[in-house]
């Protein structure tokens, strides 16, 4: 029985990863916990199914069973700043003649998530059968989009002051797309500019943060 028990999580873990965490991009990877299992001499698998999503409920979201009566339940946590799914788990019940077998598997994406899977399993399973919980690491909150004038960055949309009907549109990471969708790239420093696109320009920054002049082009920012 424990034999096939472990196999069985085992098999459960890999497809698990596979399904909640598949697909993230480099240098991202997966950090996964299996191994964590709980013996009670007694109680019903309903009750274990009971305890199992609210210990998932517990740090995670979404706990559902993945499929009616299956004994397999599954939760998952999002990184607001990553916008994506970034720690899973499962708590799978085996019903014995007396009482019930429990494990545990998670998986999480690293370094999205402030927290390993080893930490987060620990916790899940010992607020299954009542253990010591540890806080787990905050998740990281999304940085405010900056609004307004800013003469540290050139955030916003930009209106060509000499070329009717161009735009350019900049994000926080050093992005810029145009009105038809061409992209290109800036940089600031104190109040030089340099904007990449068709080609490599400088240009200088007013000290009210609303415009930026040189190198061919004159821009007014909507601010």
């Amino acid at each position: 029985m424990k034999r096939r028990l472990r196999g069985a999580a085992v098999a459960a873990a890999a497809s698990f990863c596979a399904v909640v965490l598949c697909g993230i991009p480099a240098p991202a990877a997966v950090d996964l916990s299996v191994g964590i299992r709980h013996v009670s001499p007694d109680g019903s698998a309903q009750e274990c199914s009971e305890k199992a999503r609210t210990a998932l409920s517990a740090f995670l979201q979404n706990a559902s069973e993945s499929s009616a009566g299956s004994g397999e339940w599954i939760a998952s946590g999002q990184n607001p700043r990553a916008g994506a799914v970034t720690a899973a788990a499962t708590v799978r019940c085996y019903p014995l003649a007396k009482g019930y077998v429990v494990t545990f598997t998670c998986a999480v994406q690293l370094p999205d998530n402030p927290y390993g899977a080893d930490a987060l399993c620990l916790d899940v399973a010992h607020k299954f059968y009542g253990g010591t919980i540890a806080p787990l690491a905050a998740m990281p909150q999304p940085t405010p989009v900056p609004t307004g004038c800013s003469t540290v960055n050139l955030v916003g949309t930009w209106v060509a002051d000499d070329k009717p009907g161009l735009t350019l549109t900049a994000d926080l990471n050093g992005n810029m797309t145009d009105n038809e969708g061409v992209s290109g790239n800036w940089g600031l420093k104190g109040t030089t500019v340099t904007l990449t696109y068709y080609g490599e320009h400088t240009l200088t920054l007013s000290s009210d943060g609303k415009h930026m002049r040189g190198g061919g082009y004159s821009f007014t920012r909507r601010c």
